[in-house]
């Protein structure tokens, strides 16, 4: 082999480990955001074969899924960056959920809204139908949508509640929520100091919360507009039922 020769595959060799190598860097160093959501009733793990006890009836839950819409960061400066169009699905197994990017540097605030926006609530059953099954919009199981003329359940919470005091669940328990007046906006302080890599904002859910000033042995069932009573008092508990956990 000529010496010209095997000093250019050198060279390009060289120059495409460089290149690789760059771009590793490059995705290494990007500051990517991510949120997750600790179940808890009463402050003690979240789990589908327990019965827990709820101002003073059996309780025992089967799905506590709900939507995260209009994710928010904001500066101590007050610059808003809003991850647009971003919707989290999350479910007890959901875990550690991606939801984009931001330079490097603190924020301070971070605010999201549980539910889905009027825009997509309002959509065509042709936007509905044409979603990608991995869109957290689209038809899910169990459902989080009534149909395409309804709209979303912002939250489902289903399961069984004791109506007669024996301390077993006997009755079903089903509070779905959704419509536009029950988008429910949150915000949080939390200092987030966003560097290279994963950044991840850890979140408490206390579904015991929920359930403040409300008797589940009486009032347990809500598809929103036929029991509105229940539904306001449940989305008025919405706000304490969610804690930021500052690393």
């Amino acid at each position: 082999m000529k010496r010209s020769h095997f000093f250019f595959l050198a060279l390009l060799a060289v120059g495409s480990a460089l290149f690789f190598t760059a771009c590793t860097n490059d995705d290494e160093e990007s500051p990517v955001l991510g949120m997750d959501f600790e179940y808890l009733v009463n402050g003690e793990a979240f789990d589908t074969s327990r019965v827990y006890d709820i101002n003073g009836t059996a309780v025992k839950f089967s799905i506590a899924n709900f939507y995260v819409g209009g994710i928010t960061f904001e500066s101590e400066e007050g610059a808003e960056t809003e991850m647009t169009d971003k919707y989290l699905l999350v479910t007890p197994e959901s875990g550690m959920q991606e939801i984009g990017t931001l330079p490097v540097g603190h924020q301070h605030m971070l605010k999201y809204f549980i539910g889905v926006g009027p825009d997509e609530n309002g959509q065509t059953e042709s936007d509905f139908t044409n979603r990608k099954s991995d869109d957290p919009l689209s038809v899910q199981f169990p459902a989080m949508h009534w149909n395409w003329l309804s709209g979303y359940r912002f939250i489902r919470v289903d399961g069984k509640v004791d109506t007669n005091g024996d301390g077993v669940p006997d009755e079903s328990m089903e509070i779905h929520i959704g419509t536009n007046p029950f988008l429910t906006n949150l915000e949080f302080t939390i200092h987030k100091d966003v560097e290279a890599g994963m950044n991840p904002l850890h979140f408490e859910f206390d579904l015991a919360k929920l359930f403040e000033g409300i008797d589940l042995s009486q009032d347990h069932l809500t598809h929103t507009g036929d029991n509105m009573g229940l539904a306001n008092k449940f989305v008025g508990n919405l706000p304490n039922a969610f804690k930021y956990m500052h690393e």
